[in-house]
């Protein structure tokens, strides 16, 4: 479907120059990380991935969203598809089931889950007029988002199946979801983490946990990623080591330099100007977000936006306590700077549908 070059006056230029900035400083932060090992090409496969990425950005704005949005139960049933088909037939790598394979192209459909999750939540409380919700209110949607993060789990991928909380919540709340339904709602989540705590999570998990409240339990094991990445993140001070200099980074301290802990890299060679300057961008963009969701002319399409947001900003935020050592080390990537391809585009997807919200905020 054409974009109307009307539309293209309201694109948001502010937030894509951001986007696009933070995933030039992911290429060059990938650059110094791998340059001197086996994975030294791995930028310009990540510079190829942006671009592609870019051509779905573009396909997310042609997009009429409300038609998306009709689409949502499809979705939906596609994303379940696509788990339950990676769980039953997806190849093992490194103990977990999380991909397949399209034509050489490596698909992961827990990323696209989450967009799923977003279109099918905001459709549902949108046609909703109910001016409070409860508890029995959010059992529908509670339900449908409770199943993709059980097969995501079970992968195991709980990085990812934690994403769609925030999402939940955030989408709920803006319903009307009544503060006491709210603590109720934490206390089914409670139960749920201690069942899980007990019979669901695996014993590297556990002790995931462990070692982050004492990483000495196990530094040369599971606490290893946390105490090298705090290292890190400490020692690039006010102004950091320099580019490519990076001692943790460069000799090869830092486990998943180029993925999870990426920010340890970026903090250790740019320091705490080069952290702000990072953080602040993602901020823009963040900030930019939720105005959209603000200003969308219709129930469903503002809790899209505000749904990925939420998404986004989660993934963010624990990321980087992630790296400072303040939360439990989990797989979880960190948006538009860490190597990977699905997060990438599942990432630019989500933010064509929030740059989308905006450009057609004044179409009839």
């Amino acid at each position: 479907m054409p974009v109307d070059r009307r539309l293209l006056v309201n694109i948001d230029w502010v937030m894509l120059g951001a986007v696009l900035a933070l995933s030039a400083i992911g290429i060059a932060t990938i650059r110094s990380a791998t340059h001197a090992g086996a994975h030294s090409g791995l930028y310009l496969k990540q510079l190829w991935l942006l671009g592609v990425g870019l051509v779905v950005l573009v396909g997310a704005l042609a997009v009429d969203y409300r038609r998306l949005a009709d689409r949502a139960p499809l979705l939906y049933v596609a994303a379940v598809a696509a788990l339950g088909y990676v769980l039953l037939f997806g190849p093992r790598i490194a103990g977990t089931r999380r991909w397949f394979f399209i034509g050489g192209l490596q698909i992961q459909p827990s990323e696209l889950a989450k967009l799923a999750a977003a279109i099918l939540v905001a459709k549902i409380f949108a046609e909703s007029r109910k001016e409070s919700l409860g508890l029995a209110d959010i059992v529908g949607p509670g339900g449908a988002v409770g199943l993709l993060v059980l097969l995501i789990a079970v992968e195991p991928d709980l990085g990812t199946a934690f994403c769609l909380f925030p999402l939940f919540l955030t989408v709920a709340f803006l319903a009307g979801l009544r503060f006491r339904a709210i603590l109720g709602l934490g206390a089914v989540l409670a139960i749920v983490v201690g069942f899980g705590w007990q019979f669901a999570l695996k014993d590297y998990q556990k002790t995931r946990v462990y070692t982050f409240l004492d990483p000495s339990l196990d530094p040369k094991g599971a606490g290893y990623q946390k105490i090298q990445s705090q290292i890190a993140v400490g020692s690039g001070g006010l102004l950091g080591k320099g580019y490519e200099k990076g001692s943790q980074a460069q000799l090869g301290y830092i486990p998943a330099r180029h993925t999870d802990f990426i920010f340890s890299v970026l903090a250790e060679e740019m320091g705490f100007l080069g952290v702000v300057v990072v953080l602040g961008l993602y901020l823009l963009v963040l900030w930019r977000a939720l105005e959209t969701a603000q200003l969308a002319r219709d129930r469903v399409v503002a809790f899209l936006a505000a749904g990925i947001t939420a998404v986004l900003a989660f993934q963010v935020v624990y990321n980087v306590a992630m790296a400072a050592g303040l939360v439990p080390v989990k797989g979880l990537p960190l948006p538009l700077m860490s190597y990977g391809g699905a997060s990438i585009l599942s990432t630019l997807l989500g933010i064509g549908l929030i740059i989308n919200v905006r450009m057609r905020r004044f179409a009839n």
